[in-house]
């Protein structure tokens, strides 16, 4: 009987370090998982915050190329709109701005140009996220921007 004790207790053991070997890969794979999804969510989001400089840069580029180009000039531009976009506009400053989302929170970048601009975009995120092309043209004074989807 002393043999079959020492027996189980031998056997119970294995199974209990079994157990702790089984808890230990678990967690050492749910901390590596939520640590790469971490990683990825906040690289996706510095990705479209890049986007968004980018596309903010070219317009207002193509905006000054536009004006000094002279009456007549047109350029349309061409633009996948980052899923943080909420809504575009353009402020009587001379500024484009991009309000978006990030983690919750709502905020403004503003990009100011180096001529007179103005712009008409719709204020819905529905309508923000469909705008693939960007018109930018000469309208003597000043340069006008507004998405080809929705008119100017």
């Amino acid at each position: 009987m002393k043999k079959m004790n020492v027996s189980v207790f031998v056997k119970a053991q294995f199974s209990v370090e079994y157990l702790f070997v089984i808890a230990f890969a678990m967690s050492v794979v749910l901390i590596t998982a939520y640590v790469f999804f971490m990683q990825s969510r906040e690289t996706n989001e510095e990705q479209q915050f890049a986007t968004v400089e980018i596309i903010a840069r070219d317009v207002l580029s193509n905006a000054k190329n536009v004006y000094y180009a002279g009456p007549l000039s047109k350029k349309t531009l061409r633009y996948t709109m980052p899923e943080i976009v909420e809504n575009i506009s353009v402020s009587g400053d001379n500024a484009l701005i991009f309000t978006v989302t990030k983690e919750g929170a709502t905020s403004e970048l503003t990009y100011y140009s180096d001529v007179p601009i103005k712009g008409y975009f719709p204020s819905s995120q529905s309508y923000t996220q469909q705008i693939t092309h960007i018109l930018v043209y000469n309208n003597e004074t000043y340069s006008m921007i507004c998405s080809e989807e929705f008119g100017c």
